[in-house]
């Protein structure tokens, strides 16, 4: 087992993981500019709970092995808009990223979200995804998304995607003919859609939000 650094760093910052160890960062309502920077055999794991926030986050994936497994879930209601920008860099080869992002938006809420996979012509043989989802509860909620692969190695694997709509009314159904009110089918649905990423610990905070929300 590596070496495991645990962190919790709302505001921009500089990271650096060092070879062979593990860091786990999770924050409530980040903000700011994040650069995290990861040595040989090294992994950084993030999770982010945005409720109306901007976030830059950088990260250079620096030698053989190094990863990042990055997962950011965003709330956003009327006033309450985040801006989530990532940038993952694979200088290196033989070097693996994934990027899980979701959102549920309510009233008026906004959301932006731009995410870029860099890898250069000498990083062969990497990994790497990103996947943004979004519920939108309202027909005032807006979403706008800019998923980009710049890729000019050869051998490497890589994937992205954006899907953005509203909760599935075919479970929204079974559940109201469980005898389910529909506030609280959507709250189930919402919690489902989120807990998938979302730590067991940080489920209550979203569970908070949908009341204050509904």
């Amino acid at each position: 087992m590596p070496a495991i650094d645990k962190i919790d760093i709302n505001k921009g910052t500089h990271l650096q993981v060092a070879t062979g160890r593990l860091t786990r960062h999770e924050a409530i309502d980040i903000s700011g500019s994040f650069v995290v920077r990861v040595e040989e055999n090294a992994r950084y794991e993030a999770f982010f709970l945005m409720r109306g926030q901007k976030a830059d986050i950088q990260v250079e994936l620096q030698g053989k092995n190094a990863s990042c497994d990055l997962k950011i879930v965003y709330l956003s209601a009327a006033e309450t808009d985040n801006v989530i920008m990532t940038d993952i860099r694979h200088t290196h080869s033989e070097t693996f990223s994934s990027q899980i992002i979701k959102g549920v938006l309510v009233e008026t809420g906004q959301a932006q979200f731009d995410g870029v996979i860099r890898i250069p012509f000498d990083s062969q043989k990497c990994e790497g995804s990103q996947n943004h989802q979004a519920i939108l509860l309202s027909d005032k909620a807006t979403v706008k998304c800019t998923p980009e692969l710049e890729i000019y190695a050869d051998d490497v694997k890589c994937s992205h995607g954006s899907a953005i709509g509203a909760l599935n009314e075919e479970q929204l159904f079974y559940l109201r003919t469980r005898g389910i009110p529909q506030a609280e089918a959507q709250k189930m649905l919402i919690k489902g859609f989120l807990s998938e990423i979302t730590p067991d610990d940080k489920i209550s905070l979203i569970e908070d939000w949908m009341d204050a929300h509904e």
